[in-house]
């Protein structure tokens, strides 16, 4: 995948995104994706928002959107046309709504850890429960940079490719690193905490 460059159009790079069994090869075509079209995404969201941290979160939240719904992306108008879109749209909404689609990595609520509309209510409920001790977690025992990371590839889904780049993360393993540091820590404090922890950080960071 390092191959991945200018001599890959929009069209096939996308084509090999949506068709992407392999994750590691997903997050790859993706991050090229946000590599060539955040600059433009940022400056689209800053011309409605008029806010330049905003834009920067607003975009961010435009490309988790994008690759949720990439199999959305049918070739018949251009990568940057169909990206448009969904940035205006998402910024015309968001901005009509006091409370953003994406929580920053300090205040994600426990349910936004896990879908659990199909579990049973016992079940829901122990989830939610625990991840109110994992949240505590992860501010006692992480630094706020592994915290940010975690959050956004766990609870909002974000490529490990997509993160590096967004955070600027200069050293060789991007933002896989600081996930195997913030696992190992957290699995040391799960144990500390008891076995009901340990189980929730198991399917947490699965």
């Amino acid at each position: 995948m390092n191959a991945l460059g200018a001599s890959v159009s929009d069209e096939e790079l996308m084509q090999l995104l949506c068709s992407a069994t392999d994750r590691g090869i997903a997050e790859s075509a993706f991050g090229e994706v946000f590599a060539r079209y955040h600059g433009r995404v940022v400056s689209w969201c800053y011309r409605i928002a008029k806010n330049r941290d905003r834009s920067n979160d607003l975009a961010q939240e435009v490309f988790l959107k994008a690759y949720r719904h990439r199999h959305s992306f049918r070739g018949e108008a251009r990568l940057s046309t169909w990206l448009y879109a969904i940035a205006r749209n998402h910024c015309l909404t968001s901005l009509r709504h006091p409370e953003p689609d994406v929580l920053p990595y300090d205040a994600v609520k426990p349910m936004s850890l896990r879908d659990t509309a199909l579990r049973a209510p016992d079940a829901a409920a122990e989830l939610r429960e625990l991840a109110t001790g994992l949240a505590g977690m992860m501010t006692r025992f992480l630094e706020p940079l592994e915290a940010r990371v975690m959050t956004l590839h766990y609870a909002h889904e974000i490529p490990l490719a997509a993160i590096t780049r967004e955070l600027g993360l200069q050293n060789p393993s991007g933002a896989k690193a600081y996930i195997v540091n913030a696992r190992r820590k957290l699995s040391g404090g799960s144990v500390r905490r008891g076995q009901r922890s340990a189980k929730f950080l198991s399917a947490y960071a699965a």
